[in-house]
């Protein structure tokens, strides 16, 4: 299996299965829940194509899914961006939860944590009790905006609601990580050039 080096698709363009699990089983790995999430998902995707934004789509999908209250995870960095979709979420009627990363003031040191500056208290980000604090609240869905590369990881294993994200961190490429792949002097950087190309 390494759909990533596929140069067809055919899955998609032609119904070809190239893994040899039949239809059905893969059907029948969904539990009901995960049937419903999969049907607001499908609803989201038609009716919404090349309409709306992530943002929108992610308020659209919560409705489908009859959600009152809703869970923001964001990093201290983006707390402007977390604002402004708190207040989109609570313009739309939803009760919002939110939770800043460096919630509780941890220093680092508490886990041997490396730092930016060292010798200086440098709170470390705390996924883990975003989590919590979300579990507690008992949102119903939970919203990442910009958690760092393993910080989310560890949000969305302990987070007992489903979780989506908003925004995803790059702090390189003004929180637009697929910029890299999409630029051939990054790609050239990187080692992922096409062959060809100058």
């Amino acid at each position: 299996m390494n759909c990533a080096f596929c140069k067809h698709h055919n899955c998609y363009t032609k119904g070809q299965n190239c893994l040899g699990a039949e239809g059905e089983q893969a059907a029948s790995l969904y539990t009901e829940e995960e049937v419903k999430l999969m049907q607001a998902a499908a609803a989201t995707e038609s009716r919404n194509y090349l309409k709306m934004t992530r943002l929108e789509e992610s308020l659209f999908f919560a409705q489908q899914m009859g959600a009152k209250k809703i869970g923001i995870a964001f990093c201290i960095g983006l707390a402007n961006e977390a604002s402004f979709c708190a207040q989109y979420f609570k313009n739309a009627g939803l009760q919002v939860e939110s939770a800043c990363c460096k919630n509780c003031a941890v220093d680092k040191d508490q886990l041997n944590l490396e730092k930016i500056k060292p010798g200086k208290f440098e709170a470390m980000c705390n996924p883990k009790m975003q989590a919590e604090l979300m579990n507690k609240a008992e949102t119903e869905f939970n919203f990442i905006v910009g958690l760092c590369v393993g910080h989310d990881m560890i949000f969305t294993k302990n987070s007992n609601a489903p979780v989506s994200s908003l925004v995803t961190k790059d702090r390189v490429l003004a929180n637009n990580p697929v910029g890299v792949v999409y630029s051939r002097y990054w790609r050239r950087k990187l080692g992922i050039l096409e062959e060809g190309t100058v």
